[in-house]
């Protein structure tokens, strides 16, 4: 082995082994994100939320924009588009009392969000063809690959000032006493009973300030800040060969395959026959639906509810077939035989057929007894899979169109209308203005008083129950927890009681 050789080894060993520099960006935004995480924890997952929450998305939106844009970081158009979505769904959490809709929307606001990292990161300008893997990177693989990153760049921090180190030794100090500690005052406590009432005192009330529910929610934040900055460091300090590669994900695509198209065929026969057979059988039985009259010996109770979750279990099944023959058939994709675009296309159809009968059903069913929560989150559950649907047939004659980056948009949209419709208040307007027009025989006071502020506002409003029964139950949900209650319709309400 030659000198030069050894020397070039030696550079590799030095370069491998050379600690890395953190600027001072990355330290300031650690910190804002360890906040931003405690900050989520314990007004997203353990507490209501409101327009603190709006505001703490808000905040941390504008400085990821900052710190992106310090790492030199270019946002397109499409990037910009998704940075205002992500703003303007922030405003749900003040908008709205309704903690189911406020949950899935901080679940949306996460997920986007981390897509939007990850798009910037890449220089993505429009939804990827292939956004499964690019979900998977953004969600799970970039955020783990730098996940200990943050607790490097605390402890350098920290080591390179004085006071951090006086802290660290001072924190090493209390680990080591806490166990001599806690053995001496337990002998204390057994020996005096006046030291054991004082401490007893001590340690109730440090229970009862919310001492314990702070040590909770830090520990929950901990890994969620560290999973956080990790994201955002691996998206910016990104070598090309951890980028998506359209070539490696048609190659994952054409290993998925494995399945022979005539065992898919076989298998698909037998359900599509069955569907034939069931439409012929019951064809007065659903038809009845669209036209609105009922079948004998049916009430409108026992109509619609009959069947109805089940056709929405048998459309999520057919998508998972779908799903399946698409994905792992030997011949599929761009070689698609014209065999099973047909099997695409039948399936598809049959499906529609079903959620369009679904659909009557429910609207028959709503028409006499009034909306639910329940009625109008699954109606617009089967409205998103039928979109889902219109788009799978549109794909067997059109391969080239961008599935993906349509049901994304579809997606979207729908979920905005759910959000900013405040469903509760149209659930309680809709069922007043039928109670008020004949078409519903009685109004269910209890269970409008019954759902959120949303609801009551509305509820007050049209003048169908009184500030006394709002009063006895306004903010509920929000015990203990009095962040919740400042969104607009808890303020309103306020204000009107």
């Amino acid at each position: 082995m030659n000198d030069n050789s050894l020397s070039f080894n030696s550079e590799q060993f030095a370069r491998a082994n050379e600690k890395p520099e953190y600027t001072k960006a990355e330290r300031i935004f650690s910190a804002i994100v360890m906040i931003t995480a405690f900050c989520f924890v314990k007004f997203v997952l353990f507490h209501a939320t409101g327009f603190i929450t709006t505001g703490i998305f808000i905040a941390f939106i504008t400085a990821a924009i900052i710190y992106l844009r310090s790492k030199k970081c270019e946002f397109s158009r499409f990037n910009k588009l998704l940075t205002a979505t992500l703003y303007v769904f922030s405003i749900v959490f003040s908008i709205t009392a309704n903690n189911f809709i406020k949950t899935l929307d901080a679940m949306f606001l996460f997920i986007a969000g981390a897509y939007m990292v990850y798009s910037v990161g890449a220089g993505s300008k429009t939804i990827e063809k292939f956004l499964p893997f690019a979900m998977a990177k953004a969600i799970f693989e970039y955020p783990f690959a730098s996940f200990g990153v943050q607790g490097k760049i605390t402890s350098d921090t920290v080591s390179d000032s004085e006071t951090g180190k006086n802290i660290k030794l001072m924190l090493i100090g209390l680990v080591i006493t806490i166990p001599l500690t806690a053995v001496v005052a337990v002998l204390l406590m057994l020996a005096d009973n006046g030291v054991e009432n004082m401490l007893r005192g001590l340690f109730d009330g440090v229970d009862n300030s919310g001492f314990w529910n702070f040590v909770t929610e830090l520990i929950f934040a901990l890994p969620l800040s560290m999973y956080i900055f990790g994201m955002f460091y691996t998206n910016t300090h990104c070598d090309e060969d951890r980028r998506l590669d359209e070539r490696s994900c048609i190659e994952k695509l054409f290993n998925m395959r494995f399945v022979s198209n005539l065992v898919c065929y076989t298998a698909v026969t037998p359900i599509c026959l069955l569907y034939v057979l069931f439409f012929i059988s019951q064809a007065q039985y659903f038809l009845s639906a669209f036209t609105g009259s009922l079948p004998d010996g049916f009430t409108y109770s026992d109509y619609a509810r009959r069947g109805f979750f089940e056709l929405c279990a048998i459309a999520v099944i057919n998508l998972a077939v779908l799903c399946f023959i698409s994905l792992h058939s030997k011949k599929a994709g761009r070689e698609k035989p014209l065999m099973l675009k047909v099997y695409s296309l039948v399936l598809s159809i049959f499906t529609l057929i079903l959620i369009a009968t679904a659909l009557s059903k429910m609207a028959m069913y709503i028409k006499e007894y009034g909306l639910t929560e329940l009625r109008v989150y699954t109606s617009w559950f089967m409205l998103l899979l039928a979109a889902v649907f219109i788009l799978v047939i549109i794909k067997q004659f059109r391969f080239e169109m961008k599935f993906a980056k349509h049901i994304s948009i579809i997606f979207t949209v729908m979920f905005a209308l759910l959000c900013f419709s405040r469903p509760e208040s149209l659930i309680a307007k809709y069922n007043i203005e039928m109670y008020e027009s004949g078409y519903l025989d009685e109004l269910d006071k209890d269970a409008l008083l019954d759902m959120s502020d949303d609801a009551r506002l509305t509820a007050l409003n049209n003048g169908v129950v009184t500030k006394e029964e709002v009063n006895n139950c306004k903010h509920s949900g929000y015990e203990g927890y009095s962040y919740g209650r400042y969104n607009i319709s808890s303020v309103i309400l306020d204000s009107l009681t």
